[in-house]
């Protein structure tokens, strides 16, 4: 069922134009490679016109931060059968989780947020989640699973104004989607 529910919204989205043109992973045709190699291209452009590029952020512990009602009127909202919504809501609902330390389990836990990462439809779930990340930005959002970067050639201090405006943005959309920007990772 995991597999036929995660093909029907790879097609609503494809076909709809829904997702983000920047998203290279859990697409069919995109790949970490083709966002690696769109990435270089966009830099080795910017040498070549001797201009810097800035490229900032990352998300931390993202896929466990997804918060199911959010993310269930967002697969909503892109006007797929309802009845495919109710299947997510029955993959995602109900899980429990424990870990094991030295030999031992702990408790048995409920899991009410997150998409689980190793398995068909949790990646989809995530990129769905986090596919309006890039709205009302001018600077470049590449997203490959969980990592995003958001870089810009740095021409004159009017564009160092525009990335900053849209690290704002993007961190505003963080906070609303409630997902963390891994400081540790965010490089210049």
């Amino acid at each position: 069922m995991e597999h036929v529910t995660a093909g029907y919204l790879r097609q609503v989205w494809e076909m709809s134009g829904w997702l983000y043109e920047g998203r290279h992973g859990f697409r069919p045709g995109h790949s970490f490679e083709s966002q690696v190699v769109t990435v270089c291209q966009d830099i080795t452009d910017s040498l070549d016109e001797e201009v810097k590029t800035n490229a900032i952020t990352d998300f931390s512990k993202a896929f466990d931060l997804v918060p199911h009602d959010r993310l269930f009127t967002k697969i909503a909202e892109t006007r797929v059968d309802l009845r495919v919504v109710e299947r997510v809501k029955e993959f995602l609902l109900g899980r429990s989780q424990r870990i094991r330390v030295d030999g031992q389990l702990s408790e048995e836990v409920r899991v009410t947020s997150g998409v689980p990462q190793r398995s068909v439809l949790g990646p989809l779930l995530f990129l769905a989640y986090v596919n309006d990340i890039w709205r009302n930005t001018e600077s470049n959002i590449r997203l490959f699973a969980d990592d995003c970067m958001i870089y810009r050639k740095i021409t004159d201090s009017s564009d160092i104004d525009k990335l900053q405006t849209d690290l704002n943005r993007f961190g505003e959309r963080a906070v609303e989607n409630e997902t963390k920007i891994n400081p540790e990772k965010v490089k210049q």
